[in-house]
């Protein structure tokens, strides 16, 4: 990893405010619900900052990829600890179902309750594929895995998630 000591607080600020919506996006599916979302991307930043002030030697490859995946670590420990894994409620989210189409509404409903029923790897992928705005390989670095285990564990998900939507119909 090379060595960048060129990470300040303000650049940390410029990149969380330009990936604002990604990051909350991504909490809102992880938790459930904007309020926790909110709380945690707030956690994030908080905890970023202060490890970015406290430490000389920071060693940031991917500044972006960075706050993802101590957004993904806080998330699991905020499930961890206050047992909140809840279904996403619909009213709370932002602009997650840009169309009021009730049949559309019902698939995400479907979605959003089938990515809880496959395996954590393969929803995780998901989210932070689709609803993170990230790629292929900025899921890989996320997650510390290799390209071709991210790029599986997608299409395995996918390939659930198509069987879980079949069957329901």
């Amino acid at each position: 990893m090379k060595k960048t000591n060129d990470i300040t607080q303000e650049k940390l600020a410029d990149v969380f405010k330009a990936e604002r919506a990604h990051l909350l996006r991504y909490a809102c599916y992880r938790l459930g619900n904007e309020d926790d979302a909110k709380d945690v991307l707030q956690d994030t930043f908080l905890k970023l900052h202060t490890r970015i002030a406290d430490t000389d030697d920071l060693q940031i490859n991917n500044l972006r990829s960075y706050i993802f995946r101590t957004l993904t670590n806080i998330c699991a420990k905020w499930q961890t600890l206050t047992n909140r894994v809840k279904t996403i409620q619909l009213d709370k989210t932002m602009d997650v179902v840009e169309t009021s189409d009730h049949e559309n509404e019902v698939d995400y409903r479907r979605i959003v309750h089938l990515l809880t029923e496959i395996p954590d790897e393969q929803a995780e992928v998901i989210r932070l594929r689709i609803y993170g705005d990230n790629s292929f390989a900025e899921v890989a670095e996320i997650l510390s895995l290799p390209l071709p285990t991210v790029k599986s564990r997608f299409l395995y998900g996918l390939e659930k998630l198509r069987k879980g939507m079949k069957k329901n119909n």
